[in-house]
């Protein structure tokens, strides 16, 4: 399973989420990192139309799959202008994948404004990230084992589990820019507003995503004991 820390690359254990602000049709596809130097086609739809809601924001699920071709279920969804939606693909052993729309806003590769990545740490150590299109933000995510010892411990490090920790990024300014969770959580970077960055793992930040998706997940030098 690819669990590297790219959101150049999606993988299972992460999700990409963008809202979108103004009435209108968006379409997209889900596309094999770097499909979409090669397609024009966006097969998928959201329709955002006025809003209703008291809420703030909604948010809508959108599920990707790949069995040959990737997927996204529900193919056409209707959406309150304001509102989030959240791509996650579940199928074991599925290739890397970005999402990407119609309007330049709108691609996972390159965050831009009122969009999101979330990715779930499942090894302990020292993740140091940084925005490989040039920008100025980066980051540390500190990730320790529970090292339970009992019963009691492991239902404490599940109660954990539940909780996000979230990461604001304002025109490359990060807050917080470094936080510390337990192995099995979940960092949601939230990207307010920007040109389109990446939250990208200083170690693969040398290589294109194509080249970053195949290059096995590895532990910091400075990982936690």
């Amino acid at each position: 399973m690819n669990d590297n820390f790219d959101s150049r690359a999606l993988g299972k254990t992460d999700c990409y989420g963008q809202r979108f602000m103004k009435v209108g049709t968006y379409r997209y596809h889900v596309l094999p990192v770097g499909g979409d130097r090669y397609t024009d086609e966006r097969p998928y739809m959201i329709k955002v139309v006025e809003r209703r809601a008291t809420t703030k924001m909604n948010s809508h699920n959108v599920a990707v799959t790949q069995v040959g071709h990737f997927h996204a279920e529900p193919g056409e969804i209707t959406i309150e202008a304001g509102d989030m939606v959240l791509w996650n693909c579940c199928t074991s052993g599925a290739q890397p994948y970005i999402v990407v729309g119609d309007k330049e806003f709108f691609n996972s590769a390159r965050l831009v404004n009122e969009s999101g990545y979330t990715h779930a740490f499942g090894t302990p150590g020292e993740f140091e990230w940084v925005d490989v299109h040039g920008g100025k933000a980066s980051g540390i995510v500190r990730v320790k084992n529970p090292a339970c010892k009992d019963a009691k411990d492991v239902q404490r490090w599940r109660n954990q589990l539940s909780k996000g920790t979230i990461v604001m990024i304002s025109d490359g300014k990060v807050e917080p820019q470094q936080v510390e969770i337990m192995v099995g959580q979940t960092v949601f970077f939230a990207v307010v507003n920007g040109v389109g960055i990446s939250i990208t793992d200083r170690r693969i930040a040398g290589m294109g995503a194509g080249d970053a998706c195949k290059a096995p997940a590895k532990r910091s030098e400075r990982s936690a004991k």
